[in-house]
């Protein structure tokens, strides 16, 4: 025999909440669809009827509802935090970027570049391989200007 689902009783609070969100519209879709997901499954429709209505899979929909009587609303909204890659650049390559823009450019150059930079920290084994892009963020981040060689300047 199967078993009976567990009923989802929302507060008024929690209702009011949910259909600020979906009325509001400034939220990511992902937290909307969730919060009509829980009204619809508070109204009383089936699972079926939800799936079809707002065009979500069967886990999806077990999976809000899961979260919500885990752990509250406030959960069941939010999205848990994604892994993804882990970052190659550290502080202290971080420094080692900052370091070379700020020191004299190689011989025969006007100022340093994004490619001389990469040259330069494979040269002297920082890292096995890094993207152009990569030290660019470092070096905006770090708010140092290769055009303006305000570094070099200091070093020389």
């Amino acid at each position: 025999m199967a078993r009976k689902a567990q009923a989802l009783n929302l507060r008024d609070d929690e209702v009011l909440e949910l259909t600020s969100i979906i009325k509001k519209g400034t939220h990511k879709s992902r937290k909307i669809t969730r919060a009509r997901v829980l009204l619809a499954i508070n109204s009383g429709k089936n699972h079926a009827a939800i799936q079809s209505e707002l065009h979500i899979e069967v886990n999806h929909f077990y999976r809000i509802k899961r979260r919500y009587f885990e752990g509250g609303l406030a959960f069941a909204l939010e999205e848990l935090p994604r892994s993804g890659q882990p970052a190659k650049v550290g502080p202290r390559l971080e420094a080692q970027i900052t370091s070379i823009a700020c020191s004299v450019c190689p011989e025969g150059t006007s100022q340093w570049t994004l490619s001389l930079i990469n040259e330069k920290l494979v040269e002297l084994n920082y890292i096995e391989s890094i993207s152009n892009e990569s030290i660019r963020l470092v070096l905006k981040k770090a708010n140092v200007s290769l055009g303006k060689s305000k570094c070099g300047a200091l070093a020389a």
